[in-house]
């Protein structure tokens, strides 16, 4: 019996990431524009495009907000998505207080920063190093 949960115990272990020291990091960057050289938008909620980049400045995706346009609760609904997307650091001109508090309950970091967004993820990820 003993050696049956020790073998068990095994597998589980093999199975299971590791937890410590295995953070991904994806930035996603409040962008006017699809590309890296747009300006950095001056609003987090509503900017036209999110630039998503893993931890080495890969691009994953450029997307299209989807609560660029929404009436109200933009900051919630846009936390919310880029929670969906795994994002861990948020990059914008401004966030604004109510997307301040869900980006924090997602526990996603929130930088301002005025540039492109190239500037903005090199910056980013040589203070992250």
């Amino acid at each position: 019996m003993f050696r049956i949960l020790i073998s068990l115990m095994a597998l589980v272990l093999s199975i299971q990431p590791p937890l410590i020291g295995d953070e991904k990091v994806i930035i996603a960057v409040a962008s006017e524009e699809d590309t890296l050289e747009s300006a950095v938008s001056h609003t987090a909620a509503r900017c036209p495009f999110y630039i998503i980049v893993d931890g080495e400045g890969k691009i994953l995706e450029a997307v299209e907000n989807p609560y660029k346009d929404t009436r109200g609760g933009a900051g919630v609904s846009a936390a919310e998505f880029l929670a969906g997307k795994n994002v861990t650091t948020l990059i914008a001109g401004n966030v604004g207080n109510k997307m301040k508090e869900e980006l924090d309950a997602q526990e996603i970091a929130y930088l301002e920063f005025e540039g492109t967004v190239e500037e903005a993820i090199k910056k980013t990820l040589a203070e992250e190093s």
